[in-house]
């Protein structure tokens, strides 16, 4: 890693203390990548044995799902055993984030008693928010435009539906953000690189006393700038 500042290259001892002493981190990550998926649950079980890692929010996970959740890992606090398949079923897992992506890290946490948090919104209000048609206005300057050309550059002939788009964006991130900031800490947010960018994401919908720690994950020659990112993770493939 190296911190974004000052472009500095930084051991890991040094990166996983720096880490492990934030009450709260935001590691972004490019959903599609094998890289990117691997470190995260690297750092995990890296920040767990550093210290008692309390939570860890998930994007992938629905926030109305939180009451399950709670169910089954209270039920594997009493020290039950299942395979990663039946952790899947007893979560009714989402499969529009493959298991077989996730299933790993999910386990791991589940594992060592980390309480897993839902950031993400439901369906429904997913299908209300696309519908809308007004302007989106989001806290950071300069967020609606970088968002905008970011979804448009992602979905082909998406103008008719931009402002629904963005909607749930900002949606997601103030959701992100309320869980976050009630989340037992240390905690953990996994989300998509854009939802954690100080300028795009989710750190413009926490006060300033709810200070964060920001991982932004790059490949070489991309350039990630100091005023989204603590430190940025180079890792390989996209």
């Amino acid at each position: 890693m190296t911190d974004a500042a000052s472009g500095a290259i930084l051991e890991e001892a040094v990166v996983l203390q720096r880490i492990a002493a934030a009450p709260r981190v935001l590691l972004g990550e490019r959903h599609d990548s094998e890289a990117d998926h691997a470190a995260q649950r690297w750092l995990l079980n890296a920040l767990h044995d550093q210290r008692p890692q309390a939570s860890i929010v998930l994007e992938m996970i629905a926030s109305e799902r939180q009451p399950r959740i709670e169910r089954v890992q209270r039920w594997l606090g009493q020290g039950k055993q299942v395979s990663q398949e039946r952790l899947a079923e007893m979560l009714d897992w989402d499969q529009r984030w493959p298991w077989a992506v996730y299933g790993g890290l999910v386990s791991d946490a589940t594992g060592r008693g980390i309480a897993l948090q839902g950031g993400n919104l439901a369906r429904r209000e997913v299908d209300a928010l696309l519908a809308m048609e007004a302007a989106v206005v989001f806290p950071q300057p300069g967020a609606r435009t970088r968002l905008a050309d970011a979804v448009l550059g992602m979905h082909a002939g998406a103008e008719s539906m931009l402002e629904g788009m963005l909607a749930v964006q900002r949606a997601r991130d103030n959701r992100m953000a309320l869980v976050l900031a009630n989340a037992s800490t240390p905690t953990l947010l996994l989300a998509g690189r854009w939802h954690v960018l100080r300028g795009t994401g989710v750190p413009g919908y926490l006060g300033e006393d709810t200070p964060v720690l920001v991982i932004a994950p790059a490949s070489p020659g991309e350039t990630i700038d100091a005023a989204d990112a603590d430190l940025v993770w180079w890792l390989g493939d996209e």
